[in-house]
């Protein structure tokens, strides 16, 4: 990846775990890959993007929940969701970082039900803003 640093895999693999809930087996994080920005994603800014082991595109937006409502969160998707195929992921993944996590989440939720297209393979998470780990390592 163009701007990649230095992935700080543990991080990576405990905010896979434990924030997001996903339940990778080991041999997947053998192979990380971070930057900030997303090549994924380009319609809403990207914090973060990671490309787990083949088989898990995440992309981490600070983007206010109420700028990714109707059409806009629906094109996202999309863009992550053809990111996913042309990349052969099994999943792809949008994390929102937000202050207010309860509303946030309710909201962000009800909007996806309604996107066109989503399906099984993608999904969206509403986490605070203390809970993005900063994925690179010191160097």
């Amino acid at each position: 990846m163009a701007n990649e640093r230095r992935a700080n895999v543990p991080v990576v693999t405990q905010f896979v775990r434990q924030v997001i809930g996903c339940d990778c087996p080991d041999e997947v994080f053998q192979r990380v890959e971070v930057r900030s920005g997303s090549t994924a994603v380009k319609c809403c800014p990207a914090d973060y993007e990671l490309r787990i082991g083949g088989r898990l595109l995440v992309v981490v937006t600070s983007e206010p929940v109420e700028a990714l409502s109707g059409a806009r969160l629906a094109r996202v998707i999309l863009e992550g969701k053809r990111a996913r195929d042309r990349g052969k992921f099994n999943r792809f993944r949008l994390v929102v970082q937000t202050r207010n996590v309860a509303q946030d989440r309710d909201a962000l939720l009800r909007s996806f039900e309604d996107v066109p297209g989503k399906d099984e393979k993608t999904h969206v998470h509403v986490v605070a803003r203390s809970e993005v780990p900063d994925f690179f390592s010191d160097t």
